[in-house]
């Protein structure tokens, strides 16, 4: 079977009954079933059999977050994905994805760009280019934390408490810029609870930006790096922060279990010693995509973070996509910045200190909302207010 006819097969399960549609975020934002996904569907169903090529067509097809609340949904077990990931397959990325994709997902790893990093942020330098940049670059740039800076981790964290077992960390590519504070965290949490900590050197990005930008290819070479990475560390588990990463590593074997840090922590034993602090604070928790729909662990960073006492957990649930979607916040920026404002309304941000999210690229693009409005509200990743309870001093 080609792979136009196993599309085909595929989208023929769909029956069009539109449960999927309240749960589209899309579709809610323009009401045009052209972005929704009995729609797309059918756009797809379209463009397989050789009746349908239009610009239209594909723009309706491109602005698809991916975020499957419709697979979710779907009452026939249409596998959304395999749809969405495999019609992308069938068209070239361009010379402009190729570039960002490749910056977003390599330069993170090569030792000299954490010098080029810091001179671009602090020389002037960054402020001479941006006027020379294309209006992607400058969306990019935008999204950098002000104090952005590259991880350098060393091989390996011993701990200091009797020893509980040895875990790997999975840093990710974007991650290394966006989410440092979180990933040291994770290790000082880890290690104090008696978890030796293996960061290798030797991995990469993820894939997931490959997988669902049409490039299943370099996304299955990426794979093939982590676990030559992984699997000969002698690891108890392997433990990721970013959800959007950990929904593309499931997609492939290890030989340590995956674990996303909220539901390893929530699992491993707490010494006595290792008891968390108060912390008098509104915390916003918000659920990614991720982990709600292929992952399914939307309660796990709930469950940790209500282990913090006097800490007031406000749990956003009525946020359906933040508009963030891996390159979706570059490739689509109108339908990523309304969505992304759609979701910063509905939160009452006077009431918050901090807004918690447990995906790099959903924390950016919430922190980014945030700085627009005039709370000063700090944006963290749940395991980041678990090591900071571990710290206070009662």
């Amino acid at each position: 079977m080609n792979h136009n006819d196993a599309l085909l097969k595929e989208a023929d399960r769909c029956v069009k009954c539109g449960i999927c549609l309240p749960h589209c975020p899309t579709y809610k934002l323009t009401q045009d079933e052209g972005d929704s996904p009995r729609g797309r569907i059918s756009l797809i169903q379209g463009i397989a059999s050789g009746a349908l090529d239009s610009q239209r067509a594909h723009r309706h097809l491109d602005r698809c977050l991916g975020c499957l609340a419709c697979q979710s949904a779907c009452p026939s077990g249409v596998d959304y994905s395999r749809l969405i990931d495999g019609y992308r397959a069938t068209r070239s990325q361009t010379r402009r994805q190729r570039i960002i994709h490749s910056l977003i997902t390599r330069l993170p790893y090569q030792g000299w760009s954490r010098i080029g990093l810091w001179l671009y942020t602090h020389t002037g330098l960054r402020q001479l280019l941006r006027p020379l940049i294309g209006k992607k670059m400058r969306r990019l740039d935008d999204l950098l934390p002000n104090r952005a800076r590259l991880g350098s981790w060393r091989p390996r964290y011993p701990t200091s408490s009797p020893k509980q077992g040895r875990v790997g960390l999975f840093t990710g590519c974007a991650g290394r810029i966006s989410d440092r504070p979180a990933l040291d965290a994770a290790i000082a949490v880890l290690t104090r609870l008696g978890y030796e900590v293996v960061v290798p050197e030797n991995q990469g990005c993820c894939g997931a930006m490959h997988q669902h930008g049409g490039d299943p290819t370099s996304a299955e070479r990426m794979s093939n790096v982590n676990q030559r990475a992984f699997d000969n560390q002698g690891l108890d588990a392997i433990i990721y922060l970013a959800s959007g990463c950990g929904a593309q590593l499931t997609r492939h074997p290890f030989a340590a279990p995956l674990y996303e840090i909220s539901q390893f922590l929530n699992r491993c034993h707490w010494p006595t010693e290792c008891q968390l602090n108060a912390m008098d604070c509104t915390v916003g928790l918000h659920s990614p995509c991720t982990l709600k729909y292929p992952l399914e662990l939307t309660n796990e960073p709930e469950q940790l973070l209500r282990r913090i006492p006097d800490l007031r957990l406000v749990c956003l649930d009525q946020i359906d996509c933040c508009g963030a979607a891996g390159s979706y916040l570059l490739e689509q920026p109108a339908m990523s910045d309304a969505l992304g404002s759609r979701a910063i309304r509905q939160v009452a941000l006077q009431q918050l200190q901090f807004l918690a999210t447990s995906n790099s690229g959903c924390a950016l693009q919430l922190a980014r909302e945030v700085r627009q409005s005039p709370q000063t509200i700090r944006t963290v990743h749940p395991v980041e207010l678990i090591n900071q309870s571990l710290n206070n001093h009662p």
